[in-house]
């Protein structure tokens, strides 16, 4: 592991695969930062330069009734597309990419986290991959991401599989894993799972915590 004070892990998956659920456990309980790729994404698409740049490519029917960027658009547009999500990409990713990386920095300079977990789906098509110091990849079964997707974003099944087949290959993302999360693993079972890998992850930055750990336990009792 690169950096043993504050390593940094990519969490990577496709859509509705349970990135968020797996992550949000994790800084809950073990007080990780974390940094959304897609809360990023956001916050450029509302920078004023990557506005005309994205109407210029897309046109204005990309935007909502305030004139602002509909992501539900422009995903349909792109996810239908496969030049106009790589045009969309170009676009955007190196601005995500650079507010990652300073984000990040910032964190291990701080010295107050233990981990810092970046959530992309995108992570191992990015540069951010070289910052990386573990890739976990979180996975689900077709049918149950096809069904999340459904649900969650109001889509039709051709949607949500058009969505899903625009990810990156789950199979290749697994084969690029230094640790597995199955996502369609009851809670209390994928928890324990995070239990464990957490374990291996401070254990290995942490000499300490180990120790910490057990006098709280003693404590509690």
């Amino acid at each position: 592991m690169q950096n043993k004070k504050c390593p940094v892990i990519g969490v990577t998956g496709s859509i509705a695969a349970g990135k968020s659920t797996a992550v949000q456990y994790l800084v809950d309980k073990y007080h990780a930062v974390l940094i959304d790729a897609d809360k990023v994404g956001h916050e450029v698409l509302d920078d004023r330069k990557m506005y005309r740049q994205l109407t210029n490519r897309f046109g204005k029917d990309i935007l909502d009734r305030l004139g602002k960027i509909s992501r539900k658009k422009l995903g349909a547009i792109v996810f239908a597309d496969p030049a106009g999500l790589a045009d969309l990409n170009s676009l955007t990713h190196p601005e995500i990419c650079r507010r990652i990386r300073e984000r990040a920095e910032a964190v291990r300079q701080e010295g107050t986290a233990p981990v810092v977990f970046i959530e992309a789906i995108e992570l191992l098509r990015s540069p951010l991959k070289d910052m990386i110091d573990e890739v976990w990849v979180v996975w689900a079964k077709d049918e149950v991401r096809v069904k999340r997707v459904m649900q969650r974003q109001n889509l039709t099944r051709e949607e949500a599989e058009a969505r899903l087949n625009a990810q990156f290959p789950q199979e290749e993302l697994k084969a690029a894993a230094d640790r597995l999360i199955d996502g369609g693993l009851p809670l209390e079972e994928e928890y324990r799972l995070l239990d464990r890998m957490m374990e291996d992850i401070l254990a290995d930055t942490c000499p300490l915590c180990d120790e910490e750990r057990e006098s709280e336990l003693e404590e509690s009792k």
